[in-house]
């Protein structure tokens, strides 16, 4: 055999042990960072077309950091101090630690007992809601159940927020300081504090208000020390933070419980900030908490469950199902705040290590399936504006979300991601008109251009210079792309079949029927339980036994090629799932199959298995039970703990793994 050339591996670092924060956010904006331990927020971001990604608003900041560790200086942190006999604010303690929940399975919902130095106890709860189709979000901060101590019948209380703007980032693959001024001021034409990131214009802008009377202040910080309280401050971006308070106050009874939200708008610049956020503090915190609710409940997975077929074992599964499912709809794609356009990316969250990126296959292949169960109308877009935005560089690696290339390379399985779509929700949803549209006609009509160039002279196979986990290949012919590439030729003739064009249905088919021949005839090869698909061959007597879970050859009857007591196939299930497979994880808590990318267990697999009909015992398990990244998607897990390993917030994947959560549920109420 052919030895393999040296390939240049992009092999992600590991995580260690770190803390899982909560997330939410809606189309508009983000919160990738809401901490456990004190409900604070590390950062708040944006899309902007024009910084061909995101923009963070951070607390502590420097260039090159590992931000996936808990910030000592966080952009927000909400407080709640009790007024004392001295008539001034005194610290309250905590008793015991922040309970978490989830309403929506998407709205994190924080809860603890504080203590007064008087001895006054009372429970405060804190819910981030950033209300769908709204440029904002609130921090709604909720005091009750007060116990009087000393006679007293009343306590008041003074609660708010309190922030350290420490840098404006630009986060594209990864996070660096722009080139901007941070400017902090009151606005009265609103009733707003203002944070804006200022270049030649506005890069973007914050505004800060509570739906009761709030004071403010802001003021400078260097180096740890704070300088004098400022009505308007200007700071080149990372020479200094700057430091802001907004802080409301109330005086609770006994058994009484009262509500302040603190409502936070982004927009292009201080103007629509300031006016979004005074249309919020109209809509109302609880007008605007209960049309989310709705609109979740609406696009769950669970909403397709009768209450009756949940039992308690089967609640956990279904809200890992749903809380994945909103991650991905509000983390995998965006609004672009500068041109509203919908946009389409790895993840809105700094802690995945190649965050805001386009990779076609992410979005069609694993997002987009989610996204077309929960919403065919957002699918439909999400379609449109894939192929409008991307279809000029089809089939490269990986582009900015504008669409401009940003990481050259030839990958069949991202050529391939475009029709495969279209076909699914074609079949989904029987609106074929799609595939009329002239900017999804000019896609096909590409696609046929790319393909073609890349395929072998003499036989129908197609070559990649990189594979699904976007490392070069050893040999350029991969099985499973070339599966892709199979089906969607069939797609594309059954599009044309439906168009009326007779000759273009029947050159697809041909072409699918030789790419099916050949890999039957150049694609199978001896391995140790039998005949078997390779991984990949060069059509020079030469092939590989691998599998890699963003590519799966597990997936071969997923797409319809195979059945799954097909002989061939079931050898090469039990090669992938062996020790002759140097990266089979057979050892831990959590078992399943890794790659060279990374070795660790992979979800993907499990989800692989689940998804093509041959999960085994260890795939239910990891996918039901392991902890992953806070409950949500990750890259790969160590396998004694179940915990992320590589590849945090991997939002994109989030989709797929819904799916799978989804379908063993599913299996477990035998529906």
């Amino acid at each position: 055999m052919k030895p393999a050339a040296e390939r240049i591996l992009t092999t992600p670092s590991e995580l260690g042990d770190i803390v899982s924060p909560y997330v939410t956010g809606n189309e508009w904006v983000a919160l990738p960072d809401i901490f456990p331990s004190d409900a604070s927020l590390g950062s708040i971001n944006i899309v902007r077309m024009a910084s061909k990604g995101l923009v963070e608003w951070v607390g502590e900041f420097e260039e090159d950091q590992d931000r996936r560790n808990e910030p000592k200086a966080p952009f927000l942190r909400p407080f709640v101090n009790a007024i004392g006999a001295s008539g001034k604010p005194a610290e309250t303690e905590s008793v015991g630690d922040i309970e978490w929940t989830w309403l929506g399975h998407w709205i994190p919902v924080g809860k603890c007992r504080l203590r007064t130095k008087e001895g006054h106890e009372c429970v405060a709860k804190i819910a981030f809601c950033a209300p769908v189709g709204e440029r904002g979000f609130m921090v709604a901060l909720e005091l009750s159940e007060l116990e009087a101590r000393n006679g007293a019948s009343h306590v008041q209380f003074h609660l708010g927020l309190e922030g350290n703007w420490g840098a404006t980032v630009s986060t594209v693959f990864r996070s660096r300081l722009m080139h901007v001024t941070n400017h902090a001021y009151y606005s009265p034409w609103t009733n707003s504090l203002i944070l804006e990131a200022r270049g030649t214009s506005s890069v973007g802008a914050l505004a800060f208000s509570a739906d009761s009377q709030f004071d403010w202040a802001i003021w400078a910080s260097k180096d740890g020390v704070d300088m004098k309280e400022s009505p308007v401050l200007a700071v080149p971006n990372g020479s200094a933070d700057i430091r802001f308070r907004l802080s409301s106050s109330m005086t609770l009874a006994a058994n009484e419980h009262r509500t302040v939200a603190f409502w936070i708008a982004a927009n292009a610049d201080p103007d629509g900030a300031g006016t979004t956020n005074v249309h919020l503090r109209r809509v109302g915190a609880e007008a605007a908490l209960g049309n989310t609710l709705s609109w979740l409940e609406a696009r769950a997975h669970s909403s397709r469950v009768s209450p009756v077929e949940i039992g308690e074992a089967d609640e956990e599964i279904l809200a890992r199902a749903d809380r994945n499912l909103h991650f991905c709809r509000f983390f995998a794609h965006g609004k672009a705040i500068d041109t509203e356009e919908l946009v389409m990316l790895t993840s809105r969250s700094y802690r995945y290590y190649v965050s805001a990126v386009f990779w076609p296959r992410d979005t069609f292949l694993w997002a987009f399936p989610a996204m077309l169960a929960s919403d065919h109308v957002f699918a439909r877009e999400v379609l449109t504006e894939g192929f409008r935005r991307h279809v000029r560089n089809m089939g490269t690696h990986a582009h900015y979300i504008d669409g401009v290339l940003l990481y050259p390379g030839f990958e069949l399985d991202q050529l391939a991601s475009y029709v495969i779509a279209l076909g699914t929700y074609i079949e989904a949803t029987g609106d074929a008109s799609l595939a009329d549209k002239a900017v999804i006609a000019d896609g096909l009509d590409q696609f046929d251009l790319v393909l073609a160039a890349q395929r072998h002279p003499d036989v129908a196979l197609y070559k990649t210079f990189l594979d699904p986990s976007d490392d070069p290949v050893v040999y350029p012919y991969l099985t499973y792309d070339n599966v892709l590439a199979w089906r969607a030729l069939r797609i594309l003739s059954e599009i044309a079949r439906n168009q009326g064009d007779d000759y273009r249905a029947e050159r697809s088919a041909a072409m699918a029927q030789a790419t099916e021949s050949s890999i039957l005839e150049h694609c199978i090869a001896p391995g140790p339980f039998g005949q078997m698909f390779a991984w990949s061959t060069d059509l020079a007597g030469n092939y590989e036994l691998y599998d890699d879970p963003p590519g799966s050859l597990v997936l071969l009857p997923y797409h319809g090629f195979v059945d799954a007591d097909n002989e061939c196939y079931a050898n090469t299930l039990k090669f992938i799932r062996s020790d002759h497979n140097p990266y089979a994880c057979t050892l831990g808590n959590y078992k399943g199959a890794g790659c060279a990318h990374s070795k660790h267990p992979w979800p993907m697999h499990a989800c692989n298995m689940i998804l093509a009909g041959v999960a085994d015992a260890d795939a239910l398990h990891l996918i039901e039970n392991a902890p992953l990244d806070g409950g949500l998607a990750c890259e790969t897990v160590y396998a004694s703990t179940g915990k992320a390993a590589t590849g945090s917030a991997f939002a994109t994947f989030a989709g797929y793994l819904s799916l799978a959560a989804f379908t063993c549920f599913r299996q477990n109420v035998g529906q």
